[in-house]
């Protein structure tokens, strides 16, 4: 049975919600088909919420906020979801003060937002609508989505890439009924979300997702989008292993695989193997051209640390005096930076790492996982059947060149080859100074937590190809106390002002 995709502007209902002291009523359209033939009705659907005063009005913004973090299927979202959300935020932020992370400061600060938010009239849908946005929430299919027992979300390429573009596709469809400006499309996801938001940034109109898009009948469309908002983005995944162990490697982490010769040999080529691929990426300093990478000198991981200290700079800046004095005399940060008054400095790379983890938090293959513990990625890679497949080629060359281990290490890399195509399409680096035809979006907003466990670098070599090869307007920088979240939502004021400033009028 085919799906209509005319999006129809009556069939709606209304609300109200109050946004600091003034109430905002607005329609909301729920359940939309976003595909003509659906193998998963009930994701491939999305909500869609327009302020009342912009509801005949074709001028506004639209914001789409997907949340397909984890490798996970995400259902469309609701302002009351949303709000009972935030309790449990709540109840995280009470967790965070625990450790080196002090959750204080105007900007930086889990606590601030979630004492923003403590009024439940606040919240990100809520106030997207306050700032004059059209907002979208769609579903998407992922690691463990089940129709009728096939795992619907897996196969030739984890889907939600495929339903996202479909979703942004069904927009633009639907130019002149559906409220706002297609034209205008924002995307903002975080995680393996923010991955799909440079992807939807990278790829528009690109064929190569043509096949995926026709089976499930999405709208004869453009699928390009004019924002990314892409926070702490989990992308690369034929590397990401190895640059999570450059890292976080020994001579960062104290103890580091002292009584696991294996494992520091692992992690020991993975690192090397990491520095090798950078190089191959031929990232050159924004400001002087400069080469960044590994040689004679290394002026990689330099470049980094001026991020994270940039990033430091500008938490230690927002705070007040008495607050910054009280942050800076903490046993456990007085060894990460030095402030001069004006400018955050790091002591050094592992000064940093010890302050941020303190240990290695993870294991190797924490994305690519050994069979014995096989990650999200592993599912969100598998068969449609429900088998677990590996995806890094580069990690099955390094596991089958140890002792024991070609076995493992066959498998491995006929798996990678099986997902080869699939590992290329969930790249965004793929699409950005290279041959590949797509259209880039011209406005990029990215986050990245500093305070995290997990790879910042990737990060960086995303920034820096941006940086390198187009004249994309970019904002973007490390959230000193932030960790591996959504960023662009715990901080509104921020992403709004930039939002506003490129995205209206």
């Amino acid at each position: 049975m085919s799906v209509d995709l005319r999006f129809d502007p009556s069939k709606f209902v209304r609300g109200a919600i109050m946004v600091s002291g003034v109430q905002i009523p607005y329609r909301f359209y729920e359940n939309i088909p976003y595909v003509s033939r659906p193998n998963a009705p009930e994701l491939q659907v999305l909500n869609l919420y327009v302020p009342e005063a912009l509801a005949e009005d074709h001028s506004a913004p639209i914001y789409l906020l997907q949340r397909t973090g984890g490798m996970g299927e995400c259902r469309p979202y609701t302002i009351e979801q949303e709000q009972e959300s935030l309790a449990g935020a709540q109840a995280f932020e009470a967790q965070l003060h625990r450790g080196p992370l002090m959750p204080v400061g105007k900007n930086e600060s889990y606590q601030a937002a979630t004492d923003e938010w403590r009024d439940s009239t606040r919240g990100f849908i809520p106030r997207a609508l306050a700032e004059g946005y059209v907002f979208v929430s769609p579903g998407a299919r992922g690691r463990e989505s089940v129709v009728n027992g096939v795992y619907v979300g897996r196969g030739a390429l984890p889907m939600s890439i495929i339903d996202l573009k479909a979703a942004v596709r069904y927009l633009r469809y639907n130019k002149g009924l559906v409220p706002g400006d297609t034209d205008k499309i924002i995307v903002d996801g975080t995680s393996s979300g923010g991955g799909m938001s440079a992807l939807l940034g990278a790829t528009g109109n690109s064929r190569r997702y043509e096949r995926f898009l026709s089976e499930i009948g999405a709208a004869d469309a453009r699928d390009d989008v004019f924002c990314a908002v892409v926070n702490s983005p989990i992308t690369d995944f034929a590397h990401i292993d190895l640059a999570y162990e450059w890292m976080f490697r020994p001579e960062l982490v104290d103890g580091l695989f002292a009584d696991d010769a294996t494992a520091a040999a692992m992690n020991r080529a993975m690192a090397e193997r990491y520095m090798d691929y950078v190089n191959s990426l031929s990232l050159t300093h924004p400001e002087t051209g400069a080469p960044l990478g590994f040689g004679a000198a290394d002026s990689y991981t330099p470049y980094l640390t001026e991020q994270l200290n940039r990033s430091a700079t500008v938490y230690l800046a927002s705070l007040s005096e008495a607050e910054r004095a009280a942050w800076l005399s903490q046993p456990h940060n007085r060894d990460v930076l030095t402030w001069d008054g004006q400018r955050a400095e790091l002591c050094s790379p592992g000064a940093f790492i010890r302050w941020n983890s303190g240990r290695w938090m993870r294991y190797i293959g924490c994305f690519d996982g050994f069979d014995s513990q096989p990650s999200r990625e592993n599912q969100a890679f598998g068969t449609a059947d429900g088998k677990n497949r590996h995806f890094s080629a580069e990690m099955g060359e390094i596991i089958s060149a140890f002792p024991g281990w070609k076995q493992a290490g066959a498998r491995w890399l006929a798996d990678a080859q099986e997902n080869a195509e699939a590992v290329y399409l969930l790249d965004p680096l793929n699409f950005i100074g290279t041959g590949e035809k797509a259209d880039l979006a011209p406005l990029w907003y990215l986050r990245c937590g500093a305070h995290h466990e997990t790879t910042l670098n990737l990060f960086l070599n995303l920034l820096l190809r941006l940086k390198n090869h187009t004249n994309a307007c970019i904002d973007a920088r490390y959230s000193w106390t932030m960790r591996h979240t959504a960023i662009s939502n715990i901080q509104p004021d921020e992403t709004f002002a930039f939002l506003n400033a490129h995205c209206k009028g």
